[in-house]
């Protein structure tokens, strides 16, 4: 019996301490994080700019495949999820493990896109720029970038489950 309940702390240990996800989890790390378009806190409504912490190392993006021939322009219009400068991602980003996922956009130009991460309520999280074709994964996140148009000022991404 004894040995049983070894056996059963060290899983339960071994389980707390590997997330499998490339990105420590919000207990740890208040991890990437948005405001959802790089505005402010929930509390004003968007109304005003977010900082972005300078000494947070950015979340990287992994680039598309080599055979990926990403369309002209970049704006497809394409994406389960909007982002514009000062609104919150549309629709809201699933949950995942009580956590929720916010999404901003800084910046964007004609091919790439300079978004931000908020886990929760932490700190909003610089993303590497990020192309049509790029995939993001954020803790127990993994965005998919499908649209970029710097015309309308709005990126639109998919979640991959």
């Amino acid at each position: 019996m004894r040995a049983l309940r070894f056996t059963c702390a060290a899983i339960v240990l071994l389980a707390a301490g590997c997330t499998g996800a490339a990105d420590p989890g919000p207990a740890s790390d208040p991890g990437p994080t948005s405001d959802a378009g790089g505005a402010a806190s929930a509390s004003d409504g968007g109304a005003t700019a977010a900082t972005v912490p300078d000494d947070l190392d950015p979340i990287p993006v992994t680039p598309a495949p080599a055979d990926f021939t990403p369309p002209s322009g970049g704006c497809t219009g394409e994406g389960m999820h909007l982002v514009q400068p000062g609104k919150p991602t549309d629709p809201a980003l699933p949950e995942r493990a009580g956590e929720t996922l916010s999404i901003g956009l800084h910046s964007l130009d004609d091919a790439t896109a300079s978004l931000t991460a908020t886990i929760g309520n932490g700190e909003p999280r610089p993303i590497d720029p990020a192309a049509v074709g790029d995939t993001i994964e954020i803790d127990l996140w993994t965005l998919s970038v499908t649209s970029i148009c710097p015309d309308t000022k709005q990126v639109e991404f998919d979640v991959i489950d």
